[in-house]
């Protein structure tokens, strides 16, 4: 089975919620399905399983369907800081505080980890629901994009729309 991406055309359209019923529907049908976000950008996160920290909504969902909880699930998350910094969490572990500058410039070092992330869950479900991140075609973001295009060329995920007008 393909995973899925569900992008969003703004944030706070509903992403979260949709991945989650999609996740949880999968679930429910038999299909081994698992919770996924490359990046996410919250200060609301939870300890997984194995000690690692991930954003609440994959934590949320995996554990709605009885699966042990990951960093796979979230291996980039950024709680914001001070005005233009993050400290970031890669793989479950605290990194460091970052300027929003500086993320950028080194986010070409982060796609392996989202990469190894996806291709641990791909190994073990047969679909991933991966939720993008505010929207995807926001221009000036599109090459600092993990979320959302990134994720969905790499791994050739369809693409599920979600609009709030």
């Amino acid at each position: 089975m393909n995973s899925l991406s569900i992008f969003g055309t703004s944030s706070d359209a509903g992403k979260s919620t949709l991945s989650f019923a999609i996740t949880y529907l999968l679930h429910k049908r038999g299909i081994k399905v698992a919770p996924f976000k490359a990046q996410n950008v919250s200060n609301n996160s939870q300890v997984t399983d194995d000690g690692g920290e991930i954003a609440i909504p994959q934590f949320f969902a995996a554990e709605a369907i009885g699966l042990k909880t990951s960093p796979n699930m979230n291996p980039i998350l950024l709680k914001s800081g001070s005005t233009n910094s993050s400290h970031l969490i890669v793989d479950g572990k605290s990194v460091a505080n970052k300027d929003i500058h500086e993320y950028y410039r080194d986010l070409d070092s982060l796609k392996p980890h989202v990469t190894n992330a996806f291709r641990s869950l791909k190994r073990e479900y047969e679909c991933i629901v991966a939720e993008g991140a505010g929207s995807p075609v926001e221009l000036n973001l599109m090459d600092k994009d993990l979320s959302n295009i990134f994720v969905a060329t790499r791994f050739s995920t369809k693409i599920i729309l979600v609009a709030d007008i």
